[in-house]
């Protein structure tokens, strides 16, 4: 089996499956030999700035001397950017060979009469037995939806907990309502980790400072402590927040005996770049801004951004999303942002929502002002977006998936 053969009978494997706490991942990595337990971790949970925090972590610890693995969700190109050591995704040779050790151990523990392992719980595993082969110092560890499920969840003593920004995602399966959806954050919190907390409403921060009570654990909220936080090669003010939680993380750590120094950290701020979040590029020679913005939080926080730094229907919308996603509140947000100016609806995923998107633009006064057009295919839409009239710079985004198809085509 080759790389691509992997990749397509990765797919084939069931998202969710069936799920009994973090039953699944236990077996799994108690067939593989336990390699979660060989070095130390640092757990990453949130709806946005996730990504975000878990780059900055990684590029401080690199720049300090370690030896550091990062694992994050989901890729933009390839499925090899999942798992990273030292900034670089595992080579493709890697990325097989530890695939296919996890596949047999799935396939044993499914023959056996239990579970067969989720998609997610597959990669998560191939994570933590490359980073153990890799003998990395230490792991910053991103969660998938949640926290509390989560395959990441089986992490007995992280060094430290974030918890970046909570907004409402992923309803069907977290909750309704905010407080519900940090409970389930909030379940990456163990006995005696310190805790860390991004910018949130009172209500989140009450929910994860009780969870931090109840588990004996110390809460940090990153705004009342954290200090001025040095320059950032991150565009956007709510990276702003997200380096405030991340500089927290950094001085707990230092706390903790990690050789962590102020330079070290301002290398790490300075040089994290993080693909595909506020991320400037060009096309043809005109400028992109590629954000996913995929949940409302997210859309809301860009179209702040635009405002602040954009003239009037100076900007041009590419936008597409998942049906899965909440488009009417994403895209009512980039809607009404005085920044945008038009829009170009496209396709992702094998999925044409075009129509739908066409209705939620139409629904107020400010989007039936606002022309917009529909172009299935990414590429042709990218090239219709830069081109518009009155276009000083297209904005692409509303998923990662449509990120990593401009990706693709921009090289």
């Amino acid at each position: 089996m080759d790389y691509q053969s992997y990749i397509t009978w990765l797919e084939t494997v069931p998202l969710y499956g069936k799920k009994d706490g973090v039953r699944n991942m236990v077996s799994l990595l108690r067939e593989l030999g336990n390699p979660e337990k060989q070095m130390p971790v640092i757990h990453v949970a949130g709806t946005n700035g996730k990504g975000s925090c878990c780059a900055m972590l990684a590029q401080i610890l690199k720049e300090s001397g370690y030896r550091v693995g990062l694992y994050t969700s989901p890729h933009l190109v390839e499925y090899t950017e999942r798992i990273r050591l030292d900034g670089r995704p595992v080579a493709k040779e890697k990325w097989l060979a530890i695939g296919l050790e996890v596949k047999e151990a799935a396939e044993k523990i499914a023959a056996a009469g239990e579970n067969h392992a989720t998609f997610f719980e597959i990669i998560t595993a191939m994570a933590f037995l490359f980073f153990a082969r890799e003998k990395a110092d230490i792991v910053v560890l991103e969660t998938g939806v949640g926290g509390r499920l989560d395959a990441t969840n089986v992490v007995d003593a992280p060094e430290v907990c974030l918890i970046t920004s909570i907004s409402l995602d992923h309803t069907k399966v977290l909750g309704e309502t905010l407080p519900e959806i940090a409970a389930e954050k909030a379940g990456i919190i163990k006995p005696g980790v310190p805790v860390v907390l991004a910018e949130n409403p009172r209500e989140v921060r009450e929910v994860i400072r009780r969870r931090a009570e109840t588990q004996a654990s110390s809460f940090y909220y990153a705004p009342e402590g954290a200090g001025e936080t040095p320059p950032l090669r991150l565009a956007g003010e709510y990276q702003r927040q997200n380096a405030a939680a991340v500089l927290c993380c950094a001085q707990l750590l230092q706390q903790k005996g990690w050789r962590i120094t102020k330079e070290s950290m301002s290398r790490g701020f300075a040089n994290t770049h993080w693909p595909g979040r506020m991320e400037e590029s060009s096309f043809q020679g005109k400028p992109l801004l590629l954000d996913g913005a995929h949940n409302p939080g997210g859309a809301h926080m860009l179209a702040q951004y635009l405002e602040k730094q954009y003239e009037k229907g100076s900007c041009t919308l590419l936008f597409s999303a998942l049906a899965k996603k909440d488009a009417e509140r994403i895209l009512g947000q980039l809607r009404d942002c005085a920044a945008i100016g038009r829009a170009v609806f496209t396709c992702i995923e094998g999925e044409d929502q075009t129509e739908e998107f066409v209705r939620i633009w139409q629904t107020s006064a400010e989007g039936r002002r606002k022309n917009f057009c529909c172009i299935k295919q990414p590429e042709k839409a990218l090239e219709t977006a830069v081109h518009m009239p009155e276009t000083e710079l297209t904005v692409c985004a509303g998923s990662l998936y449509l990120i990593g198809e401009i990706e693709r085509v921009i090289g």
